[in-house]
């Protein structure tokens, strides 16, 4: 998170010269980025979901600029737990509806419902088992204390690479560069499965487009430069860097299909 936040600090360093040279009326005086909380996107597309009275309308109060970056997480089990594939994994969750068990970072999180999305699509049953955090979560997963989860890349690497977590796929639409040969959930055996962290910035609602405009070519400039990409890819994220409609048009995705999900497993905010 910390290469994030340094990521965002050139981005809104970068917008200065930008917008200065297109309309020297703005900005007055620095450009604020306001980082709210450390998982991305996700809280904007489910806290919607996820509580009865919201005060802010994410489609309605917020103006999309761009999508920043966007990592799938990884379906990581114990290697205790006898399945190696995908497949396999749903085999033995069919077999014993319920006893298997997976951890998350708390009720109503993104690796939380991405999880329950994969138990919708392949039709299994496992038990929830929520923390206060996804970095407990994790070592009680190398403990054995728990039997699966989905989490970012970044995290979870390192153990796979050591033996101490086994890598059943990606929660992508493509291979992973740092991951070539592991497989998408998708093509290991839950057609059309995807899930993922994601970042991106949005301006109040009355933002006039032209600033949105100026604002979203200085963000896509910093994030497609060479050394923004280097570092989103350590961390297992692709830079993204799109136009505010198709940003947009992603959010307004994300905010159907959390509602879904979110309905169906009936999570709720602790």
């Amino acid at each position: 998170m910390n290469i994030l936040r340094g990521i965002f600090a050139v981005i809104a360093a970068a917008l200065v010269p930008s917008v200065l040279a297109a309309a020297p009326a703005y900005p007055e005086k620095p450009v604020r980025v306001i980082v709210p909380v450390p998982a991305g996107g996700t809280p904007d597309v489910v806290l919607p979901h996820l509580k009865k009275r919201v005060p802010y309308d994410t489609l309605r109060d917020f103006a999309p600029i761009s999508l920043v970056s966007s990592g799938p997480f990884l379906l990581v089990s114990h290697p205790a737990v006898p399945a190696k594939t995908v497949k396999e994994l749903i085999a033995l969750a069919k077999a014993a509806p319920g006893k298997l068990n997976y951890g998350s970072a708390g009720n109503g999180v993104a690796n939380h419902l991405a999880m329950e999305l994969f138990k919708s699509m392949a039709g299994v049953n496992i038990t929830h088992v929520p923390y206060k955090g996804a970095p407990l979560a994790v070592a009680d997963l190398i403990g054995g204390n728990v039997e699966m989860m989905f989490n970012s890349i970044a995290p979870v690497l390192p153990h796979i690479k050591s033996g101490r977590l086994r890598l059943l796929g990606i929660a992508s639409s493509k291979r992973s560069p740092q991951l070539p040969d592991a497989p998408t959930i998708s093509e290991a055996g839950v057609p059309g499965f995807e899930a993922s962290n994601w970042f991106g910035l949005f301006a109040p609602a009355k933002t006039p487009k032209a600033i949105v405009a100026r604002l979203n070519d200085a963000i896509v400039k910093v994030v497609r430069a060479p050394e923004t990409r280097a570092q989103f890819e350590l961390q297992g994220s692709d830079p993204v860097g799109n136009s505010p409609e198709e940003f947009a048009a992603y959010v307004r995705k994300d905010l159907e299909k959390y509602a879904k999900i979110v309905k169906l497993s009936g999570a709720k905010l602790d």
